[in-house]
């Protein structure tokens, strides 16, 4: 399966973010997005997702526009998990993972083994707000994972989550694209990035973007432009 914009543009009010990005998914790939606040990178990925309309250019899902597709069927291949928090439901951590079953019409099945994965099996019963933010953040993650959608797009999905966690969810990404999906996640730490994923997407909040290797692409002086003067001692390159 194929997620393939061609010349996108995004912009907020009369500010170009990205101009003309030509981008394919490629399946076993995990793509990773940095950039600072504001530059894009959530905006991205709602277009990706075919929830937000781009300034122009566009986006195919397996040689089809994404626009015209139904948002059932777009939810059966391509699965969002957004920067924002839950706010509103009210209903258990059980119910809440299984709606990821809810675009193909059909009972979850055995949830037991994502629970195990996120360690939320003591948690199942438990109301959905009455979790930390670290909890709720594995319960956002379960649900994804049962969507099991062919594209996965994750925004900035290691908030909230400690050292142990974020190193789940990471391994959790590389499972998937070794599957033959394909993993977008937008990041703030180079190291992590260069850890996991297999290209880099730097976004510079003004038209601008660059898409390549982690070794291409992290370097102090790449990382002091996209972040500011400073941020090189964020990364630390092994050897």
């Amino acid at each position: 399966m194929s997620l393939v914009a061609h010349q996108l543009s995004l912009a907020a009010g009369a500010r170009t973010l990205v101009d003309s990005l030509d981008l394919t998914l490629e399946s076993g790939d995990v793509l990773g997005i940095l950039g600072a606040n504001g530059a894009g990178k959530s905006t991205l990925l709602t277009v990706l997702a075919g929830l937000a309309i781009p300034a122009s250019g566009g986006v195919m899902l397996d040689g089809q526009p994404l626009a015209t597709l139904p948002p059932l069927t777009r939810a059966q291949h391509i699965g969002l998990l957004p920067q924002g928090d839950e706010g509103g439901f009210f209903g258990s951590v059980a119910d809440f993972v299984a709606l990821g079953r809810h675009p193909f019409g059909h009972p979850p099945g055995d949830l037991a083994p994502q629970f195990a994965a996120w360690e939320l099996a003591d948690l199942a019963q438990r109301p959905l707000d009455s979790l930390s933010g670290g909890e709720r953040q594995r319960a956002r993650l379960a649900q994804l994972a049962v969507q099991a959608p062919r594209i996965a797009l994750l925004d900035e999905p290691l908030t909230h989550l400690d050292p142990a966690h974020q190193a789940r969810l990471l391994a959790w990404a590389r499972s998937e694209a070794d599957a033959g999906r394909s993993v977008v996640l937008t990041l703030h730490d180079p190291n992590w990035a260069a850890c996991h994923c297999d290209r880099l997407l730097f976004l510079y909040g003004d038209g601008r973007w660059q898409l390549g290797t982690p070794a291409d692409l992290l370097t102090p002086d790449t990382l002091e432009t996209l972040y500011g003067p400073g941020t090189a001692a964020l990364w630390r390159r092994n050897g």
